[in-house]
């Protein structure tokens, strides 16, 4: 992200950020800083906040009763647009496991686990990391990460280690007005540069989405420490 300085002021544009640091237990679509609402995907998960850790953490925990079970964590609903500047960063990680688990992070319109018909993100497959944007009309696009020395074969997260991820939307706007292309970052190493043919009316919420895929029923977690996103003038 840019120095927190220049974020913090509101003539450079605007800045969304949940630690997740709370006492309470989460009963209502009011999670987080920002009062995140939450969608069921099958069976619901559970939701807890890791009150033992100093930053703020909320482990979202699937339901063991079917395949696909998972939950949509997402605010600002139709309110966003993707435009050049926009700059977004989380924090994430497997605490016990990563088979069967799955998970999207970013910005999209997707409140399941299809992906999405418009946005930009990153997506993991039982820890296997992508980089994605799509387009409702200029098609979509996507890149494996590969070679990252803090991965598995330079693909693929560790149990209890928290990987930092990172976009900028960067150039000048395309021809549809949003951003011409995309730059994607996994532990501050530069992983990724996509064209992108976003539209600038093409609406999208912020975004986290989890779900497992064992093929039956299986409790399996995920954590998120925090969710950032710079919205420029």
């Amino acid at each position: 992200m840019s120095s927190p300085r220049e974020l913090l002021l509101p003539s450079t544009g605007t800045t969304l950020f949940d630690d997740f640091i709370s006492n309470d237990a989460v009963t209502d679509n009011a999670i987080g800083q920002l009062g995140w609402q939450f969608t069921t995907i099958g069976t619901a998960a559970t939701l807890a906040y890791q009150t033992s850790k100093q930053h703020g953490v909320l482990r979202i925990t699937t339901a063991s009763n079917a395949d696909g079970d998972g939950t949509v964590l997402h605010s600002f609903p139709d309110g966003l647009v993707l435009k050049p500047g926009i700059e977004f960063g989380a924090r994430i990680g497997y605490p016990v496991e990563l088979a069967s688990m799955n998970f999207r992070v970013g910005l999209d319109d997707s409140v399941t686990a299809t992906r999405p018909t418009v946005g930009i993100g990153f997506e993991s497959n039982a820890g296997v990391l992508t980089c994605v944007n799509d387009s409702a009309t200029e098609g979509d696009e996507s890149l494996a990460v590969t070679g990252h020395p803090d991965l598995t074969s330079g693909t693929t997260m560790i149990v209890a280690a928290d990987v930092d991820f990172k976009f900028v939307c960067s150039g000048k706007a395309n021809a549809q007005g949003g951003p011409s292309e995309v730059d994607y970052f996994v532990n501050d190493v530069h992983v990724a540069k996509l064209p992108c043919g976003i539209d600038d009316d093409e609406p999208v919420e912020m975004k986290f989405a989890v779900w497992q895929d064992s093929g039956g029923a299986d409790a399996v977690a995920i954590e998120i420490d925090y969710y950032q996103l710079f919205i420029p003038r």
